[in-house]
């Protein structure tokens, strides 16, 4: 694939990411506005969903990116870059979470 064929194809996908990710979040968004009873007792595991649409999308466009503008043919190829970024980013969450909670507990006291 030339630079320029290259550039024009990665501009489509970066596009489409970003197109995919705001309907995603539009139907999050009637979804949760819909069951807004049921999330208003659970707010605070429904605030992290439009950061991880950003992230999601990142995802996607960087792997499109690393491999030339196409998914690899391998299906569980690309299955195994979801799942590995997902456990990296839950560990991050998870430690991210851990050390600002016990963190700002700390400070208070």
């Amino acid at each position: 694939m030339s630079g320029n064929n290259l550039a024009q194809n990665l501009l489509n996908i970066n596009l489409l990411t970003m197109a995919g990710s705001g309907l995603l979040m539009l139907i999050s968004g009637l979804s949760l506005y819909f069951f807004r009873d049921f999330v208003s007792d659970h707010l605070r595991f429904f605030l992290p969903i439009p950061p991880l649409g950003v992230a999601a999308y990142v995802f996607v466009f960087n792997l499109f990116k690393d491999y030339g503008g196409v998914l690899p043919k391998s299906p569980g190829l690309v299955w195994q870059e979801i799942i590995t970024s997902t456990m990296i980013g839950a560990v991050i969450f998870g430690g991210f979470t851990t050390l600002l909670t016990f963190g700002i507990q700390g400070i208070k006291k």
